[in-house]
């Protein structure tokens, strides 16, 4: 397998809008700077942290800022047939489904940042001579793909209401941003001056979600990140994430995972 014909990742070049390819399954990265994306003639708001997953022969015309950032991921048919469909699941491979809707999503801050850091590994097997490398950057990519089917994320349609996506967004953005100090709903819809009650409700139109969940999975991704990757005591850990006292950390834990922090941290 030639990796130059089979897959590669690129950052996007400003003297260049249109990125259709007829031969290529495309991920497109949109992290921030971007203006808007046409899509076969459908043209939206190219809002941080979206993503794009093209099939062959769609047609794409992006506008971005001198300071956009950003990756396009492209892989040949064979490269798709031979090492990622036949492992996926109903749900993974519709992102790349050769017809119908065309995904588009706004990935939640954090998620956002492991797609990103995904990105980096791809990139890093792609220039190596690690054997088995192609297996392993289909690995990956299907982790990016799971990844991207979280409940927290936007799925984008024509049908969307703009200025509802814009609210989430902003939303999601000052989750991710407070979440250590800020736990309740009510605290964030004063920051964005709505009724805490008109939040929850666009929420959940937009992502099929309560408001405190969104809350909730950045609170249990720093949290199991911080139990399995640091030194940090569970006392520690809780009074970092914004908890008065340690045995609350320990009961909302347990509640959102069935073990406690320790148990977590040891198994």
């Amino acid at each position: 397998m030639n990796r130059k014909e089979n897959i590669s990742i690129q950052p996007f070049d400003s003297s260049k809008v249109d990125y259709s390819d007829p031969d290529y399954y495309q991920v497109l990265w949109l992290k921030h700077g971007f203006i808007f994306v046409v899509i076969d003639l459908e043209e939206f708001e190219a809002t941080p942290n979206t993503i794009c997953f093209l099939s062959p022969d769609r047609s794409v015309i992006i506008s971005f800022s001198s300071k956009a950032t950003g990756f396009i991921l492209r892989f040949s048919k064979s490269f798709f047939q031979e090492l990622i469909r036949e492992d996926m699941n109903i749900k993974e491979a519709a992102l790349l489904s050769v017809s119908g809707q065309i995904p588009k999503i706004i990935l939640s801050p954090k998620i956002g940042d492991r797609v990103h850091e995904i990105a980096e590994m791809i990139d890093e097997l792609c220039g190596s001579e690690i054997p088995n490398k192609e297996a392993a950057v289909a690995s990956l990519l299907k982790t990016l793909l799971i990844y991207c089917d979280s409940k927290c994320n936007i799925r984008l349609n024509g049908h969307t209401n703009r200025n509802k996506i814009r609210l989430v967004t902003t939303y999601k953005e000052l989750v991710a941003k407070h979440f250590t100090t800020v736990h309740q709903v009510n605290e964030f819809a004063t920051m964005m001056n709505i009724s805490p009650k008109y939040l929850s409700q666009v929420v959940s139109e937009i992502l099929g979600v309560t408001a405190k969940s969104v809350i909730v999975e950045q609170l249990m991704i720093k949290a199991r990140h911080d139990l399995k990757f640091s030194n940090q005591s569970v006392k520690e850990i809780a009074f970092g994430l914004g908890f008065s006292e340690p045995f609350h950390f320990s009961n909302f834990f347990k509640k959102e995972f069935g073990v406690s922090p320790t148990e977590f941290r040891y198994t």
